[in-house]
């Protein structure tokens, strides 16, 4: 899949530009607050309808405007395809090839997912950024986890309503519905997970093949799983917790406090690791995910990376193109000015990536 083109109006500081993408790996160079992620946010709406940064649509509608449009041009297996997504104050619309299409639909159809560091970062925040990191990737890869995703959210609501509010009487059904909601979304979780393990292992593999001169806290990172209830029976451990979970007033174990580990070098990278081990830990996590996808539906999705580049050495700066390059995906990134000069360099030696300035970008 391959993004061609896209145009966007009236979208936060963005009165109106067109860009098209002519090289499968583009970088967006300019300075601070010039547009960069607003282009990548943009980018992300059209096949999530939300922005990666949380904030509601409402609040993307430039100032002097009263409604935001964008229009996206993609190909895959050689068909041509457009989404429009328009938003004002009290409506909004989404065609997929002058159709209506829905949420779901749309984010099937054009698969986009985000790698922003910073607010977000999936490493460095709680658990929940990494279980909706794992989920994201599973609703894709298997649909129907989904539904046992739902049915889990619901009774674990309703169980811990009715812990905290000291109602037991009818709180048998719910953990019930818990425990079976619970074995199946982990198994999918879990199942899910090892996909991700499997091309992440690959891609180290690959590092350390074709990029010899890769520093060992790189080539050593491996990822761990954490159940969220540890080895024993989750019925057996849930059983065990009542009396716990009754004085707490919420449910203490199960697949909601699941996470997974980034270790290098035997330790846990948020820990331990420097700051390019732990952005070069986030890429080979996201390309492993695309590649899961690929596995799967025999495309890869769009990644889109903010501020990638931010804090790498020289050394692991080359390491990064050579990883980018060595996904044959369609990623769009963003890095400051200061990158601009050795950036250009590189992609004069690299016909796959382009540079676009953002004084390029904006019309």
């Amino acid at each position: 899949m391959h993004i061609d083109s896209i145009s966007i109006e009236n979208f936060r500081s963005i009165d109106f530009t067109k860009i098209s993408f002519d090289s499968d790996i583009t970088i967006i160079c300019g300075e601070n607050n010039a547009g960069k992620t607003t282009l990548l946010e943009a980018i992300y709406l059209t096949s999530n309808l939300k922005s990666f940064k949380g904030v509601s649509n409402v609040e993307l509608i430039r100032s002097s405007s009263n409604l935001f449009k964008i229009s996206l041009n993609f190909s895959n297996k050689s068909s041509n395809n457009n989404i429009f997504v328009e938003k004002s104050l009290k409506s909004h619309k989404i065609l997929y090839n002058n159709k209506k299409i829905t949420k779901t639909d749309i984010s099937t159809i054009f698969p986009c997912y985000s790698l922003v560091f910073g607010f977000n970062n999936i490493l460095l925040n709680d658990s929940s950024y990494r279980r909706d990191f794992i989920d994201n990737g599973m609703f894709h890869v298997e649909p129907e986890s989904r539904k046992f995703f739902n049915a889990f959210e619901k009774s674990l609501k309703q169980r811990n309503f009715l812990l905290k509010s000291k109602r037991y009487d009818s709180i048998g059904l719910w953990e019930r519905q818990l425990i079976d909601a619970n074995n199946k979304l982990s198994g999918c979780r879990e199942s899910y997970f090892k996909h991700l393990n499997s091309c992440f292992l690959s891609i180290i593999e690959s590092i350390r093949n074709k990029i010899p001169e890769i520093y060992n806290d790189i080539a050593s990172l491996k990822l761990e799983y954490i159940n969220g209830w540890g080895s024993d029976d989750f019925e057996v451990v849930f059983n065990k917790n009542q009396s716990k979970d009754r004085a707490v007033g919420y449910t203490s174990t199960g697949t909601h406090r699941s996470d997974f580990i980034v270790t290098s070098l035997g330790k846990p990278v948020r820990e331990s690791g420097s700051m390019s081990t732990l952005v070069l830990a986030c890429l080979i996590i996201n390309l492993a995910k695309i590649n899961v996808f690929h596995v799967k539906h025999g495309f890869k999705p769009v990644l889109l990376i903010d501020d990638l580049f931010f804090g790498i050495d020289n050394k692991n700066l080359g390491t990064v193109v050579k990883l980018l390059v060595l996904s044959k995906g369609n990623i769009v990134l963003t890095a400051p000015n200061i990158y601009k000069n050795i950036l250009e360099k590189i992609c004069e030696e690299n016909q796959e990536l382009k540079l676009i300035a953002v004084g390029e970008m904006v019309e």
